[in-house]
């Protein structure tokens, strides 16, 4: 069992919050990038950003990725929400800036949406948001998987990394490998006419934890080459649905895939988000899916007792 610190709830000011409320409770992907913390949260419209400097108690900054406001009520919110599960940065190439990107989930035709933003040198943001139509992609992803739910990205080298959570219905997830030229090309084409990437797919079985799969809910990278998953046991049957949660566990995987290390966490969290900072922390974000409960950072030294990876 891993021991991690609870840092702060992530609390914020009803008035920047657009229904009002005085945290964000559904945080589910996280990014670090130069001097700032990227948070994205599925049941909001929302980047949520906060100074690397000041991260502990810092004001928690609610960037709107759109003009559409998501309904009060709860069951219409998760209809109608575009369930960005992942916050990720892409390095710059001869033709392309740095960028943040957030993706959807597709786990509903009105979840293939992704946005795109520049990224200056230190890492803070540049200009507005351009909304990117994932469906051409997550089509052909979605010929590869009996039910596709895009929870965790990264890049490795040349390639984007995807990653499909697993469920009853679909009990290994999902491992989408993505060139990145043609990936940046497709997230920046903006006549329509930019070339669906071709795709390589690989299941991973991560196991169970109290008989449920562990589903895959986010994944960075490793100063070593590898990369961490995080993972959840969830009961539910479906991609849509949300359930109980046995637990969370991280996962140390070598670049071909093979999982080398993996141990629990305390605690049930439902981690959602996992990143490494430039002092070589590792950070967490959770998500009960409760709207009434704060999401959670939490941080743990790295590497932990006990790893071998």
């Amino acid at each position: 069992m891993v021991a991690t610190t609870l840092v702060r709830r992530l609390e914020v000011d009803p008035a920047s919050h657009p229904r009002g409320q005085p945290h964000i409770s559904s945080a589910s992907g996280l990014a670090i990038i130069g001097g700032w913390f990227y948070f994205v949260a599925d049941d909001e419209n929302h980047l949520i950003a906060v100074p690397a400097d000041d991260v502990e108690a810092g004001v928690l900054q609610m960037l709107p990725l759109g003009d559409e406001r998501l309904p009060d009520d709860d069951a219409e919110r998760k209809r109608r929400k575009k369930d960005l599960e992942l916050v990720f940065d892409v390095p710059a190439g001869a033709s392309a800036p740095r960028m943040l990107v957030a993706w959807g989930s597709g786990s509903r035709p009105s979840r293939d949406v992704g946005y795109v933003m520049a990224l200056a040198a230190d890492g803070s943001l540049e200009g507005s948001p351009g909304r990117v139509c994932l469906a051409p992609l997550h089509d052909l992803l979605r010929r590869h998987t009996a039910e596709l739910n895009i929870e965790a990205g990264l890049v490795v080298g040349s390639e984007l990394h995807l990653f499909s959570r697993a469920s009853a219905k679909a009990p290994s997830n999902g491992w989408f490998r993505i060139g990145l030229d043609a990936v940046i090309e497709f997230l920046l084409g903006d006549d329509g006419s930019s070339q669906v990437p071709a795709v390589r797919f690989a299941e991973l079985d991560l196991g169970r934890m109290g008989g449920v799969p562990l589903g895959i809910s986010d994944a960075t990278a490793r100063e070593d080459g590898g990369w961490l998953l995080s993972a959840s046991a969830e009961h539910t049957s479906d991609a849509y649905d949300d359930g109980k949660v046995e637990g969370s566990v991280l996962l140390a995987c070598a670049q071909g895939g093979h999982i080398t290390w993996r141990a629990q966490l305390d605690g049930h969290h439902k981690v959602e988000g996992i990143a490494f900072d430039g002092q070589g922390a590792l950070w967490m974000t959770t998500d009960d899916d409760a709207p009434d409960v704060p999401s959670q950072l939490r941080r743990l030294s790295w590497p932990p007792s006990g790893f071998a990876g």
